[in-house]
């Protein structure tokens, strides 16, 4: 993509959020390719991103916007240092300081895997034994209720072939449990009760939500599965409760994703996933209260 935009030799290049998706390590490479280009090209760069830390350490200049307006402008280290906006105030506020509180220690384990394998196969043989490629090789982990675990790594480290293999849509070897359940003795049919309590949200919200559909019918989809016995009218206002969870304008429910941006398409990946919370057994107060006072399960 890089190369394609470069192909004239222009002036300027506007760089539309280039390093999304990238780990840290193809970022910076982007990153110091850009530097580099624009001193051999002496070209300038329009940068578009989200992420103020890539800003702060790259940018000379940055414009702050908001509703289609640019609330905000002038040096970066002067915006940064010395907000005047509210707004910017309120972005930089939002960056991640400290750390988590840590799960009671008491906490009952809800994930855990031993011995975890994922193995592709790369060349089937006529005679003899296939060849394969370990993606994965021997995860031991566990999950309490209320903890967070990070899976960090490079690109094509494994973390999401892990995730997939986790949730059983990928064949793996070793030991999988969710709660007293073994899932690696289960086949499809016998995941299926148990789908609604492994919700996923994938890394690409431009690819995981289907073009065809609205994002009503998107975020209800797993109520229609899971769910039948609730009539349309009872799908929409959970539809709505979702859009709302997440921040986003329950109107909008009847537009396709196309129409939406990458951080909202991410949103609304993400109420797909915690709509059927309020379905499960949720008597614990760690849930939102929303969904605890929605639960009927009684």
């Amino acid at each position: 993509m890089i190369a394609m935009a470069l192909a004239c030799e222009p002036r300027l290049l506007i760089a539309d959020e280039p390093t999304t998706a990238l780990d840290v390590t193809v970022q910076a490479q982007i990153l110091d390719l850009l530097k580099s280009l624009q001193a051999k090209y002496g070209m300038a760069i329009l940068f578009i991103t989200h992420d103020l830390s890539i800003v702060r350490h790259f940018a000379d200049k940055v414009c702050v916007m908001r509703y289609g307006e640019v609330v905000e402008s002038g040096a970066t280290q002067t915006v940064f240092d010395a907000p005047s906006h509210d707004y910017t105030r309120m972005l930089l506020d939002a960056i991640p300081r400290g750390r988590k509180t840590p799960a009671p220690a008491d906490s009952p384990v809800l994930l855990s895997a031993r011995d975890v394998k994922v193995r592709f196969a790369l060349k089937k043989r006529l005679f003899g034994k296939s060849d394969y490629f370990e993606a994965v090789r021997g995860i031991d982990l566990s999950i309490r209720r209320g903890e967070t675990l990070g899976i960090v790594g490079e690109s094509g480290s494994g973390k999401s072939t892990l995730g997939r293999a986790l949730l059983r849509l990928l064949k793996s070897e070793g030991d999988i449990r969710l709660g007293e359940t073994d899932l690696s003795a289960l086949d499809k049919s016998g995941m299926r009760p148990l789908r609604s309590r492994l919700q996923v949200v994938f890394q690409d919200p431009f690819g995981s939500l289907s073009p065809r559909m609205t994002v009503g019918d998107i975020i209800s989809e797993g109520l229609k599965v899971h769910h039948p016995e609730m009539n349309r009218r009872q799908r929409e206002a959970e539809v709505i409760a979702a859009l709302e969870e997440v921040a986003l304008d329950p109107g909008m429910r009847n537009r396709y994703p196309h129409e939406f941006s990458g951080g909202q398409r991410q949103r609304i990946a993400i109420a797909r996933a915690l709509i059927l919370t309020s379905r499960n057994c949720c008597c614990s107060t760690s849930r939102p209260r929303r969904w605890i006072a929605r639960c009927r399960c009684g």
